[in-house]
């Protein structure tokens, strides 16, 4: 396996973590970055000091948030090398520096542009915000899909990866239960935001406060951390009403109310 080094960025937060992971890989003249993260100067210094004299090959971006994204111009100006994200790369497409290949796997429900870097001889899934080290990755309406997390994470499982390098916390070397431990999660969070519909409508912010708000209250940054879980909850009802299991109720205000369907 080519070695694989983190540079972390300087941005912890209660949706970040310690920070977003920027990973280098490679061992040749060329290296492959993955996620160049936040525009920061102290993060692009230690992305310089890291690559340790080697030459940068390509800039991957796992998706258009700015905490993996807004660093890449700045990076690829001063390495003079190129950027690729969706949808320059598409599903299945390979990508070839020093020896190094990656392919590119269309990965969205965190957002609809998300791509993950599977490496096949290894076994190794640069899976960016799919899966994080730990904890749950919001769905991030209204770009995430709950049914696309659902599917993407259906489809990594079938890949069989030996190891994660996620886009926050540290590598996962327990892939499988990792994987299964993210997709068992969410359909709990789906059954109990069903259990939340009554047949009084609600808005979302009702629903996601009952659902999570005892669970939320006692965290750091928990209003912040709310409104990660609102964006979660109004992506879980839309796919409930999709499946026909929660109807909505269209009123004078900004947001649509939800209740439980009608029967017969």
């Amino acid at each position: 396996m080519p070695t694989v080094r983190r540079v972390l960025a300087p941005n912890p937060g209660p949706f970040t973590g310690p920070g977003t992971n920027t990973w280098l890989l490679g061992d040749g003249p060329a290296r492959v970055l993955i996620d160049p993260g936040p525009d920061l100067d102290a993060h692009r210094q230690a992305v310089g000091r890291a690559l340790e004299g080697a030459a940068l090959g390509v800039i991957l971006v796992t998706h258009d948030h700015l905490d993996h994204l807004a660093g890449a111009e700045a990076l690829a100006l001063e390495h003079h090398c190129r950027i690729a994200r969706y949808p320059e790369l598409a599903d299945g497409d390979e990508i070839l520096v020093s020896g190094l290949s990656l392919q590119a796997i269309h990965t969205p429900g965190h957002a609809p542009d998300h791509l993950s870097f599977w490496m096949a001889e290894d076994r190794v899934l640069f899976c960016g915000d799919l899966i994080l080290g730990q904890g749950s990755s919001v769905i991030a309406w209204p770009g995430g899909d709950v049914g696309d997390y659902l599917d993407s994470i259906a489809r990594v499982a079938q890949l069989a990866p030996r190891m994660l390098f996620p886009g926050h916390f540290d590598p996962v070397l327990a892939a499988g239960p990792r994987i299964e431990e993210c997709r068992r999660h969410r359909l709990e969070r789906e059954a109990q935001i069903a259990a939340a519909l009554s047949p009084t409508a609600q808005d979302a912010n009702q629903i996601s406060r009952a659902v999570y708000g005892a669970e939320l209250r006692s965290r750091p940054g928990a209003e912040q951390l709310h409104l990660a879980a609102l964006a979660s909850t109004r992506a879980h009802l839309e796919k409930l009403e999709r499946d026909g299991r929660a109807q909505r109720i269209l009123s004078a205000g900004p947001e649509p109310r939800w209740l439980l369907p009608e029967v017969g």
